[in-house]
Order: C-alpha cells, then structure tokens, then sequence
C-alpha cells in the first residue's frame, strides 16, 4: 500500500518551485534598486505578478519597469512573466 505523502509529493515540487520562483522575482526588484522584503508579499498568476507594497513603492515599479521585465526574462523560472503590478 502506497502512503499519502507519496501522492502528494508532486504537489510539494510544484510548491517549491512557486517560492523559488517569487524568490527570483525579489532579486530582480533588487538588481533594479527597489527595496522590497520577503517572498510572502509576491503573487505570482499566469504571466501576472502581483506585489504588495506601497504606493510610493509601486509608483517606483512602474518607473522601472522595462527593467525590471528585462531582469525577470534572464531567469528561466521568470521568463514567462509579462507585467508587474
């Protein structure tokens, strides 16, 4: 009989590359001079990352964002990320 973590265990792959990813997204807001802590307030859906900061913040993001997607586009976990919100 097999055990339940056994079929869950793709699961836990799939989480792990979620964080790795939103990992690679932070260090692109910083290769691009944006202050911005923790993976916890990183969203990722589909090509959409969602990031939750402050307005002042975001105003900065949006600046720099063709930067930004440029960074996001070198890493192959990010590559498929087309806007930054």
């Amino acid at each position: 009989m097999q055990k339940l973590s056994d079929f869950l265990g793709r699961f836990v792959q799939l989480a792990q590359s979620s964080d790795d990813a939103k990992t690679a997204v932070v260090e692109a807001l910083k290769t691009c001079a944006i202050k911005f802590e923790g993976i916890q307030a990183v969203s990722i859906r589909g090509s959409v990352v969602t990031l939750k900061m402050t307005p002042v913040q975001k105003s900065e993001v949006f600046l720099k964002q063709k930067k930004l997607l440029v960074e996001l586009a070198r890493n192959p976990l990010t590559k498929n990320i087309t806007i930054v919100r």
